[in-house]
């Protein structure tokens, strides 16, 4: 039951960040054949809505909320070193773990959880602009899924699982933006510095 939980996590997460960017994606790779790619905004699917809207609508909704939230302070960041990553078929898992995986070589936070959807999030707006690349889309969600369901599984229930964090975001928002949340551009120019044939280290050095 996990498992599906966090890979609906991943899922509706996704939606969210690519129709915000004009792209409709499902995870059966099936596509709405009016959407266009223009930047307007196109609805998520309709199986993906109603799940937002059963009891775990507070998780979805506080997820939505922070990664829109750490777009809004870093978006040409985001932008620039998912373009910088340079992925193509053959190096994107490769690539992305080893990014993910300096992400949390030395701790995990929520904060850094919240990076990490919204990194995976900009990387699938990347793939999803080049015909070429849109299908890694699925497999960008199925490994954000496989990590969560291994390396950040034990730690989310440690602390409480995720509806310890909807009360945290809830209660403390502004202290947790401001303050608890690690810096982004450090733990990112640390992941791009520890991943190898990486170009990003290079761009965060600049800045």
């Amino acid at each position: 039951m996990a498992k599906e939980y966090n890979r609906d996590l991943v899922e509706i997460y996704l939606c969210h960040k690519l129709s915000k960017c004009g792209y409709v994606w499902r995870s059966d790779d099936v596509r709405d054949e009016n959407a266009t790619n223009n930047g307007s905004i196109v609805a998520p699917p309709a199986t993906l809505a109603q799940r937002c809207r059963e009891p775990r609508a507070a998780i979805h909704r506080v997820l939505r909320e922070a990664g829109d939230e750490l777009e809004r302070l870093y978006a040409p960041d985001f932008t620039e070193m998912s373009r910088q990553l340079y992925l193509t078929s053959s190096t994107a898992q490769g690539r992305f773990a080893e990014v993910i995986d300096e992400l949390f070589r030395d701790g995990v936070n929520w904060g850094r959880i919240i990076a990490f959807f919204e990194f995976g999030g900009a990387v699938c707006a990347e793939c999803a602009s080049k015909e070429e690349m849109s299908p890694q889309v699925d497999n960008i969600a199925e490994w954000m899924t496989e990590y969560l369901n291994g390396p950040l599984n034990s730690w989310i229930q440690d602390n409480g699982g995720w509806d310890a964090f909807v009360e945290l975001y809830d209660r403390q928002r502004d202290s947790v933006l401001s303050c608890s949340w690690p810096s982004f551009k450090t733990v990112f120019g640390m992941a791009a510095l520890g991943a190898a044939s990486l170009t990003i280290g290079a761009y965060l050095a600049q800045k």
